[in-house]
């Protein structure tokens, strides 16, 4: 008999894989087939693909190392994208016609924060009052490109437009709140310090009393990866994200798995139009807005995305 195993194989970095796990799982389970998710750590820069698998609990999924007994397989030419929710939800709708896209995205919402969960080993490293703290997710070195995709990647001048509008944005936050509290994380130590200075700044200059909370980052077993993996999780509590930067997969499964409220500055650059940022405003609350379901929106959005390979033509019976 024919079993329903669909093979998931997964590229990129944390926040590409894991989007993808979720965009997999929400298709597979519409469509009654059972996802079987290989993370491919040999893609790549392999230090900075992979990831230990100890460090999560994973639910409803199967981790494996191959795909031989899968009879079905999903792929994508472009991790963390390709199965956003509006390209979900028009795969399904060929096989379910009644489905509706905002049902769609609460199920994003919904199940991400059921199938991906930190291990016992992440959450005991969870800093306490988390849940009170801005988190501030910063990238620098890889996203800078005056020769880049201009969807995901920034030129020089839209970057430091994204810093200083962050800024503007940390400063309100250090006159108007009672207590400040911040989470700054990035894979670049020297700019995490470099804002992180900034903002001490700002706060003597306001005379006010600001909170930096630090992570413990003491990786005594070596887990692979372990520190991205702690900041993904600890960003996921904060009660809100600031992005610094045009646009991150990662900083958006933060979201996905917290309270989905992400500040994403490239509406301030002449790209906003095309960024990917739109992808996930179905399941975001981006700057404050109510989450967008307008169908012409996201079609227009997702144009430049690859369709999803698979060899899925059926609900499976």
């Amino acid at each position: 008999m024919e079993n329903n195993y669909v093979s998931i194989l997964l590229y990129n970095g944390l926040g590409d894989k894991l989007l993808d796990v979720v965009g997999g799982y929400v298709l597979c389970k519409y469509l009654n087939y059972k996802p079987h998710v290989i993370f491919d750590n040999n893609n790549g820069d392999i230090s900075r693909n992979n990831y230990d698998i100890r460090l999560f609990n994973f639910n409803e999924i199967t981790i494996s190392d191959s795909n031989d007994k899968c009879n079905f397989y999903l792929g994508f030419r472009n991790p963390g994208t390709t199965l956003c929710s509006y390209r979900v939800y028009e795969f399904i709708k060929q096989f379910l016609d009644e489905i509706t896209f905002e049902q769609i995205s609460n199920d994003f919402i919904e199940y991400s924060k059921i199938i991906i969960q930190p291990s016992e080993i992440i959450l005991s490293k969870i800093p306490n009052n988390i849940e009170k703290a801005y988190g501030i997710h910063l990238r620098k070195s890889d996203k800078i490109s005056n020769m880049g995709d201009p969807r995901h990647e920034n030129s020089i001048s839209e970057f430091e437009i994204i810093i200083n509008k962050l800024l503007d944005d940390v400063k309100n936050i250090i006159i108007s709140e009672e207590e400040p509290t911040f989470l700054i994380v990035s894979e670049d130590n020297n700019w995490k310090l470099e804002i992180q200075n900034c903002i001490t700044n700002i706060s003597i200059n306001k005379n006010k009393q600001i909170k930096i909370i630090d992570i413990d980052y003491d990786n005594k077993d070596n887990y692979s990866n372990y520190n991205s993996v702690l900041d993904m999780f600890c960003l996921s509590k904060c009660k809100e994200i600031l992005q610094g930067v045009k646009y991150s997969c990662f900083s958006i499964l933060a979201s996905l798995l917290g309270n989905n409220k992400i500040r994403n500055y490239s509406k301030y650059t002449d790209s906003y139009d095309i960024c990917l940022i739109h992808s996930w405003s179905s399941v975001l609350e981006i700057n404050n807005n109510n989450k967008n379901f307008d169908i012409e929106h996201h079609k227009k959005n997702t144009i430049g995305e690859k369709n999803i390979e698979t060899n899925i033509n059926k609900i499976f019976i």
